[in-house]
C-alpha cells in the first residue's frame, strides 16, 4: 500500500464522515445565529415602538389638556361627562398615533394594550395635575 492509498482511505473512513457532523452542527450553528439576531431585533422594535406609544400619550395628554381641558375649567363646567370625553380624545389621539406593527408588537409584549393606554393616561393626567 502506498501513501496515495493510504491518504485516501483515511479521506474516506474519517474525513468524510467527519464532514457530515461538521456540516450539520455549523447548521445549527446558523440556525442559533439567526434566532438570537430575531429576538434582539424583536426587542429593539419593541423598545421602539413602547417609547413612542408613552411618548403619544405624554403629548395626547398635553394636547387635550390644552385645546380642551382648559378651557372647560375656566368656565367651571368640566364635568364628570367632559372628563370622560377628554379621556376619549386623549385615547384616540394615542391610537392614531399608532402604525398596525407597533400595535401588533406592542400588543404581544404588553398583553393587554388598553389596559396599558389607559392606565398610562391615567398616570400623565395625574402628574400634570401636580406641575
Amino acid at each position: 500500500m502506498n501513501w496515495a492509498e493510504i491518504l485516501n482511505s483515511v479521506f474516506e473512513l474519517v474525513l468524510i464522515p467527519l464532514l457530515g457532523l461538521i456540516t450539520k452542527y455549523f447548521i445549527q450553528f446558523i440556525t442559533m445565529k439567526v434566532e438570537e439576531a430575531k429576538e434582539k431585533s424583536s426587542n429593539e422594535m419593541f423598545d421602539k415602538y413602547l417609547g413612542q406609544l408613552n411618548d403619544a400619550i405624554t403629548r395626547a395628554v398635553l394636547a387635550t389638556n390644552q385645546t380642551y381641558v382648559d378651557s372647560l375649567k375656566d368656565k367651571n363646567v368640566f364635568t364628570a361627562e367632559a372628563q370622560k370625553e377628554a379621556f376619549e380624545k386623549t385615547y384616540a389621539t394615542v391610537l392614531a398615533c399608532l402604525s398596525a406593527d407597533a400595535k401588533t408588537i406592542l400588543a404581544e409584549g404588553l398583553g393587554d394594550l388598553q389596559t396599558y393606554i389607559t392606565t398610562t393616561i391615567e398616570q400623565q393626567v395625574l402628574l400634570n395635575k401636580k406641575v
